[in-house]
């Protein structure tokens, strides 16, 4: 097969995490994949990887030329064309991640799918609500959005155009010929029911995990050596908090925050929190004094990240907002013991009390006490993420998302070659 992924960055969060493993995981099975990006300063040279934008308009982009870079040659419309011209090409199939109609219209990502096999992963909401990223309990997507209570949140910030935004969608996306995959039943959910995804083909696949990586052999025995390299203090408890951008409110540190400042300074005693993503440093000043943190940092390597998982005990999650975050899964094949709020897709990771704890509700407090449950009880945790990892293993193996997405691929390149040879939509 010829597959061609779209993304939007090629190395940021969960999202990309998930592109990542499909493509090298298409490249390693033979198949002729390529990953294009729209958004960054630089990419490395990897195998198959193609910018959408060339590399030195990007580079520029982020010097003291911008403003004339984006007058002669502005980032989304290089983008759109270079994506309208995949339409063309000689891709089996189009995958497409971490869509919000920036690298691409939603003009162009209908003529894509009216000329290629196209499915499209939700890795959060927007694609079927007016434009917000995670509806909570509003339903208004349902009908037709308007005056949307959560306005002020990225990707809107602010401009409340959700009614001609969602109206533009059900015109131009809901009549295609597509495939969804939603990596949690609650997306799943989401998109069956909206007017926008009703007619579309909806797959659930989980996310994986590398069980090698992140569930190695040192994920036990070896932790005091992984440690020492890390520079983290071989004895008491580690607590592993791990946070694509700290600042961002969807991310929910300032409830783990608050969670960790709920806690008397006995409580905290023989504990460090290890934070890594972007802007640690300013999340390490948020955190109370008489907290031990040690700063990670955002790492780039995957290796290195596995070696933050298998060397902490506790890993601790307070997003409200997330789908089927990657970073819960890693911990689980890391034997960590998850500690996280009630968020809708951890709820489809973690069995509270059997692979993990999951607080009441979104409170600190509700939190903290989960926390301090972990850390009171070795034994508890331990066997928590014993269980954890045995789940990670069962459910949610890297391996096994990739054959469901080849096999949805092979099925569905026939599928459309079927129906051209019949003249049918379906």
């Amino acid at each position: 097969m010829k597959i061609s992924y779209i993304n939007s960055h090629y190395q940021l969060g969960g999202a990309e995490t998930v592109v990542r493993q499909l493509h090298e995981g298409a490249l390693a099975r033979g198949h002729a994949s390529t990953l294009r990006v729209s958004d960054g300063k630089k990419w490395p040279r990897a195998r198959g990887l193609r910018p959408l934008y060339p590399r030195l308009l990007a580079t520029l982009d982020h010097s003291r030329f911008r403003n004339l870079v984006r007058d002669l040659a502005p980032r989304e419309a290089w983008t759109d064309r270079a994506c309208l011209r995949l339409a063309d090409g000689d891709s089996d199939l189009v995958h497409v991640h971490s869509f919000y109609g920036r690298y691409a219209s939603l003009e162009t990502f209908a003529a894509l799918a009216r000329a290629k096999p196209l499915i499209w992963t939700f890795h959060r909401f927007w694609g079927v609500t007016g434009g917000c990223d995670h509806p909570g309990d509003c339903r208004r997507y349902l009908d037709a959005c308007g005056r949307c209570p959560r306005v002020q949140e990225w990707p809107m910030n602010g401009r409340d155009d959700t009614a001609a935004a969602h109206a533009a969608k059900l015109a131009l996306l809901a009549p295609l010929d597509l495939t969804a995959i939603a990596p949690s039943r609650h997306l799943e959910r989401v998109v069956r029911e909206s007017p926008i995804g009703r007619r579309w083909r909806v797959e659930y696949i989980p996310n994986g995990v590398n069980l090698a990586r992140f569930g190695g052999p040192d994920a036990l025995t070896g932790r005091a050596a992984l440690r020492d390299r890390l520079g983290l203090p071989r004895s008491g408890s580690i607590v592993l908090v791990v946070n694509r951008e700290f600042t961002d409110p969807v991310k929910g540190f300032a409830t783990i925050r608050d969670a960790i400042a709920g806690l008397a300074p006995d409580e905290l005693a023989g504990t460090t929190f290890v934070l890594v993503g972007g802007q640690a440093d300013r999340a390490r000043r948020e955190l109370p004094p008489s907290a031990r943190v040690v700063v990670a940092g955002f790492v780039a390597d995957p290796a290195v990240l596995a070696e933050h998982y298998r060397a902490a005990d506790v890993f601790l999650y307070a997003s409200p907002g997330e789908n089927f975050p990657c970073a819960v899964i890693e911990a689980m094949a890391a034997r960590c013991c998850v500690v996280s709020t009630p968020t809708d897709g951890v709820l489809e990771q973690i069995a509270e009390g059997e692979t993990g704890l999951i607080a009441a509700d979104f409170s600190p407090a509700a939190l903290a006490a989960k926390l301090r449950a972990a850390l009171g009880d070795p034994a508890l945790r331990a066997r928590l993420g014993e269980r954890a990892a045995l789940r990670a293993r069962a459910e949610f193996s890297e391996d096994a998302m990739l054959e469901r997405h080849f096999a949805l691929y092979a099925e569905t390149i026939a599928a459309r070659r079927a129906r051209a040879r019949t003249g049918s939509r379906g």
